[in-house]
């Protein structure tokens, strides 16, 4: 085939949304027009979402299009606040229409589970496909890649796929109904299964970022896949070349998490570990700090906080709340050990966090609470930092404490520095399989046998 080559990624999570999810489909934007790709971006118009962070829309080669598709709102977007005396003077029960709105919201929070399939981002998919159809098009498109989740992403590929002569690829970075959060709605898990079918027959093929996620979508689909390729995620070098870390006490060990935590991730049994080791004479309290950028606490709870409260551990704990993700990325840098916090739930040990190629790239010891899979093994392999299991006390206990006196020691013997780590070129050569790039790379490389077989 000669000529342009032209793909639509289709990814509700992009910048100036941030997240987890973000980095993948942004770097793969990102790189792809070094392999001899155009690449447009079919993605929501993110206005009321939760994280922005628009420091991200400058990684976006100029060479990319952007196509934003507004999506409907299920629920009111949030009042502005009012001004302190005018919140005095409307003190008293609210007007009617207030308690009724308050009302009709609190009905559509209960109902959105049976209402919003596959996800709640199903409202963006009627203007998206609208727009997809004008793309495909105008743009004479070869490939569309979608990315989940949301696996609204995958509906809205399907329909352009049916309609429109291209090749197409599935990308799970997570499962969808294989996934360890299931809405536990008998009816809806199963329209989901079909849905889903539906996706994997059409598709000219799956990527996935997992071997467990490759081998899980191989037993339940077999021969329905037409070609399925792993395709791990990564890190990108460029995010951290000069790289300032952000000013710290140099006299404390400074243990950082970047992330959100809920119900199933949280760091509490680390602190009650960390509490044990103070109590115990193992670790010295003015020696060490733990800081947290990110969500501490999902909205609407407050366990972690209330476990620092309990344990009597304000003085080390810092919270630090979303940071832009060069800020992030800064905090990370400035660490002696990046704390990775996996679920706990007895499946999470097949999935690889996107975190953990983020730390990778700092080149800082890790300190992973993972339950044994891929993630753990990753980090043995590469001689990345320690593992513990999460639902383990008295493993944190020691793999902190390790690490802890490895700081130590280092320090006494650079005289009460903390200077970068002269082994970080090493670290980082260690790691250079999973550079964004590789995986810009091998998604172009699989582009173009699909293309060429048509």
């Amino acid at each position: 085939m000669s000529g342009s080559k032209n793909v639509l990624i289709i990814a509700y999570a992009f910048p100036p949304i941030g997240g987890g999810g973000v980095p993948r489909p942004l770097k793969m934007a990102k790189y792809l027009g070094e392999f001899g790709w155009n690449v447009h971006v079919l993605t929501v118009e993110p206005r009321y979402h939760a994280t922005l962070d628009h420091s991200l829309l400058a990684e976006v080669p100029e060479t990319v299009t952007i196509h934003r598709a507004k999506e409907l709102p299920l629920l009111p977007k949030p009042a502005q606040a009012q001004p302190a005396g005018e919140r005095l003077r409307a003190a008293g029960p609210p007007p009617l229409s207030v308690r009724l709105k308050q009302r009709v919201v609190a009905v559509l929070k209960k109902a959105k589970p049976y209402l919003l399939i596959p996800d709640e981002n199903i409202l963006w998919y009627p203007a998206a496909v609208r727009l997809g159809r004008e793309i495909m098009r105008r743009e004479r498109i070869d490939v569309i890649f979608s990315t989940s989740g949301p696996a609204t992403d995958h509906l809205i590929a399907l329909n352009l796929a049916e309609s429109f002569p291209c090749k197409w690829i599935v990308d799970f970075r997570d499962p969808w109904t294989q996934n360890m959060h299931r809405s536990g709605i008998a009816w809806r898990e199963r329209l989901e299964e079909r849905l889903e079918a539906r996706v994997i027959r059409r598709a000219d093929a799956v990527t996935t970022v997992t071997a467990q996620f490759a081998e899980n979508f191989r037993e339940k689909y077999g021969a329905a896949i037409k070609r399925l390729e792993l395709i791990y995620n990564g890190f990108d070098r460029a995010d951290f070349a000069g790289l300032e870390p952000l000013p710290r006490d140099e006299g404390k060990f400074r243990a950082v998490y970047a992330g959100i935590f809920y119900q199933k991730r949280n760091p509490r049994l680390l602190l009650e570990a960390v509490k044990e080791l103070i109590d115990e004479g193992l670790i010295r309290r003015e020696e060490i700090q733990l800081s947290f950028a990110g969500v501490f606490d999902y909205p609407g709870y407050s366990e972690n906080a209330d476990c620092v409260e309990r344990l009597g551990l304000s003085d080390v704990v810092e919270v630090l709340g979303n940071l832009p993700h060069k800020e992030a990325l800064r905090l990370m840098k400035s660490a002696d050990v990046l704390l990775l916090v996996s679920d706990v739930s007895p499946d999470a040990g097949a999935y690889i966090p996107g975190k953990l190629y983020e730390y990778m790239g700092v080149g800082k010891p890790i300190l992973a609470l993972n339950m044994p899979g891929e993630a753990a093994e990753i980090i043995r392999r590469f001689r990345l930092g320690r593992v513990a299991n999460p639902t383990d006390k008295a493993a944190i206990k020691a793999a902190y404490r390790e690490l802890y006196e490895a700081w130590r020691a280092k320090r006494q013997a650079a005289g009460g520095s903390t200077a970068e780590n002269p082994s970080a070129d090493d670290f980082a050569e260690r790691v250079k399989p999973y550079e964004r790039r590789e995986q810009a790379r091998q998604l172009a490389r699989l582009m173009d046998e699909l293309i060429s077989e048509a």
